[in-house]
Formats: C-alpha cells, structure tokens, sequence
C-alpha cells in the first residue's frame, strides 16, 4: 500500500498535528503487516516545498491539458497524489482554515480535474468538475489540531472544502482540540493516552473505518473547557487586565493553579519545610 502524508505545518515535524499524524500513521503500518502487506510511506514537508500560486490562467485545461505551466515542485506533489493508495492531509488550524501554503497547494490540483460542468451526487454545491485520472479505491484523512478546547463546529470551513474536493462523507478527520497540550512533557500521561486512542484509529482506518467507539474516544476532551482555558490565558504571560507581560513565576503559578483539582484533596494536611 502508497502512503502519502502532507505535513502542512509551518513548524514541519515540531507540529503537534504531526505528531497525531505519525501516531496515526504508524497504527495503519502496523494493520497492514498483520495482514500481510508492506506500507510504502512518502512524507512531504509543504514548507520545504517550493509551490508558487496558481495563477488561474487555465493552462493546465486549455494549453497542456493535465500539466501546469509553473514548473515548481508542485510536479512532483501530483505525481505522488496518483501514487498513493491513502492521503494523509495534516495541518493545524489557522484562523478556522488551512495554512496558506496547504491553500496554495490545494488550489494548484486543478490539473488533476477536467475543464467539463457535471452535477453532483453527494448535495455539495451546485456543480462540480470530473476527475482527469482513475481515483477509485483512493482514501482520504485529515489530522489536524487546534488551540480551542474542543475541536467540534471549529473545522467546519475545512469539512466544506474537503466536501467539494473529495465528495461529502468519503473521507476520514481526526481532529483535536487542545493541541498545543502535546508539546507539554509534564502532562504526557494524559496526552500519551489520547495519543494510544489515535493509533488506534489508524489500525482501524486501514481495516475499513474507525468504529464508534473510538471516535467518540477521540471526541473527549484532554482536560474540562475551563481548566484548557485557564491554562492557555496564562500561557500568554500577559496580565488580561493591564496588557503588560508578567514575571515568568506568575505565567507558571497561574498554569499549575488552572489544574488543581480540589476533589484530589485526601483531608490531610502537609507542612513542607526547606
């Protein structure tokens, strides 16, 4: 099986998006040895990649049909699209949408549909451009985060594109709120555990489709809205009243206070004496 994995963040393998991805990843590797076969893995970094605008000259319909007239490294990303047996598109998100270098790379696929008007069968829009290429049996999944402490009614900007692009309910998301908490190595315990839900998903991604449970597992949120919330203000170290940074042992004191929790509370009092 062809794997290909963008990687669209600007922060390239340091993205916590990608870290979901190549956990993501690594659960379909494994489901495709256990039944036999051999994953063929391709990473691109988009931010490595030189991929200039489309220019919106229809060249690529009219003059050489299939082929852009901007010779950049966009070639090549189309090439791998009509290798790879599964897509993996992983991004954060920015400003309840994609980075801008993942736009430009989304719009230069236009040399991968034809310039004819056909109608849709799935409700999406009201038209739509039939493929150039065979792409059955091709899958599709978006990983990404965000900075929200849920994930749910922010992606739906992303949903509607990738609607049009690849036909509505064809193809698979995992998306997570919270994500900048993955970068924190003080709270890998709960991370590690939503991390083992996600490799999951993977294996059963590549088996058929991820079951209920386990979306609903990848649903839940890594800590209450307003624990997240509490910590990410603090996390800014600016005073919300004043505007003005604070001393770095307050910005830490507010973040250890955001996850105390009073019910951990055994009714013992201790005295620590240095």
């Amino acid at each position: 099986m062809n794997i290909l994995v963008i990687n669209a963040s600007p922060k390239g393998k340091r993205s916590n998006s990608y870290r979901l991805t190549k956990t993501f990843l690594e659960g379909m590797t494994e489901e495709e040895e256990r039944s036999g076969g051999k994953a063929h893995v391709t990473e691109l970094c988009v931010k490595d990649l030189e991929i200039g605008p489309c220019l919106g000259c229809f060249s690529c319909w009219k003059q050489t049909p299939g082929e852009c007239c901007r010779k950049d490294d966009m070639e090549r990303v189309l090439k791998l699209q009509l290798w790879a047996d599964v897509t993996i598109w992983s991004f954060p998100l920015y400003y309840y949408s994609v980075p801008g270098p993942l736009k430009n790379l989304i719009d230069r696929q236009l040399p991968l549909v034809l310039p004819y008007m056909e109608e849709r069968e799935d409700g999406v829009g009201c038209g739509s451009h039939p493929t150039r290429y065979d792409m059955t049996g091709k899958r599709t999944a978006l990983i990404s985060t965000c900075g929200f402490y849920s994930a749910r009614n922010n992606y739906d900007s992303v949903c509607s594109m990738f609607d049009h692009i690849c036909g509505k309910g064809t193809y698979e998301t995992v998306f997570c709120g919270q994500g900048e908490l993955f970068a924190v190595p003080e709270l890998s315990s709960r991370t590690d555990a939503y991390l083992a839900h996600v490799r999951k998903a993977g294996r059963e991604f590549l088996a058929g489709g991820i079951r209920e449970e386990t979306r609903r597992r990848l649903e839940e949120l890594l800590f209450p809205k307003e624990t997240f919330e509490a910590m990410a203000d603090a996390s800014w170290g600016i005073d919300r009243m004043t505007g003005e940074k604070e001393e770095e042992s307050l910005t830490f004191t507010r973040q250890m206070a955001a996850l105390y929790r009073k019910d951990a509370w055994d009714g013992k009092d201790r005295v620590l004496e240095i």
